[in-house]
């Protein structure tokens, strides 16, 4: 299984491409994305191209986090269970709550990760497809994913911040990999230490498998909505490629046997 952070990459640098085209809307720039010429509408099928696997992407890296989230839950448990039935973890398993508190610091801003390219990618289709008929009638310009996503992040916030809180910690203490394994290694000193590091890690890992499923319905259904607008949109492209085909196809009318005088008078003409 793929570490938290690693498979989020890719899905960063397709949706970093595409967000080029925004940068020249903020210049003042004209759109290069908007479908006024055949070279653009082009643009708009490599657009709804690259939002239909990126989403699939989202999702697909929402259920591996959420997995993850899984197994290092089980993890802290176990270590908690460990913990009720010796005086002092040895340093060698507290390397192993270190390396499980890590992962779960990960998985949360990996999260994070996903959250900000699904609700870019939002912002993308609504910034480069605002002249197309055909989005603007779908269900997927409707959803308001970028806002759902801004929601769940403060949601995800408000959540860390409370079991922070309720366990006299901060942000601060879990801010960065380095002042997290600092405070981990402060309280690994004594037992009391070790028993607050191990239930705070619980209660996070708790709170953020609630967030990742919330996360998950989430990209889903973003998932689900974009491919169904990927494929009506590629039905409605390849129609008018089979209209226009069937144009160019028609033979001319035949005007070798015209008859001029008949055409203005019709057959009487000729009594």
């Amino acid at each position: 299984m793929a570490e938290p952070g690693r498979t989020a990459q890719g899905t960063a640098a397709l949706i970093a491409v595409a967000c080029l085209a925004l940068a020249g809307q903020a210049e003042g720039a004209p759109n290069p994305l908007v479908a006024t010429e055949p070279t653009q509408l082009a643009n708009n099928a490599e657009l709804v191209d690259l939002a239909g696997s990126s989403t699939k992407q989202i999702a697909l890296e929402a259920k591996q986090l959420t997995q993850q989230i899984n197994l290092v839950a089980g993890q802290l448990k176990a270590y908690k269970n460990m913990l009720q039935n010796t005086a002092n973890l040895p340093k060698t398993v507290w390397g192993d709550v270190t390396g499980s508190l890590s992962k779960l610091r990960g998985v949360i801003q990996s999260a994070n990760t996903l959250a900000a390219q699904g609700a870019q990618l939002d912002t993308l289709l609504k910034s480069n497809l605002v002249s197309d008929p055909l989005y603007q009638s779908s269900p997927l310009s409707q959803a308001n994913y970028s806002q759902r996503y801004d929601q769940w992040v403060q949601d995800s916030q408000h959540a860390l911040t409370g079991v922070l809180s309720a366990n006299k910690a901060t942000m601060q203490d879990v801010g960065t990999e380095s002042s997290l394994i600092n405070t981990i290694q402060t309280q690994g000193q004594s037992v009391q230490g070790q028993v607050q590091a191990i239930q705070v890690g619980n209660e996070l890992a708790a709170s953020t498998a609630r967030q990742l499923a919330s996360l998950r319905a989430l990209t889903a259904a973003q998932n689900e909505q974009t491919s169904v607008f990927q494929a009506r949109w590629l039905a409605q492209e390849n129609a008018g490629e089979v209209q226009d085909e069937n144009i160019k196809n028609t033979p001319p009318p035949d005007f070798g046997h015209w008859d001029l005088k008949k055409a203005i008078m019709g057959d009487g003409g000729s009594k």
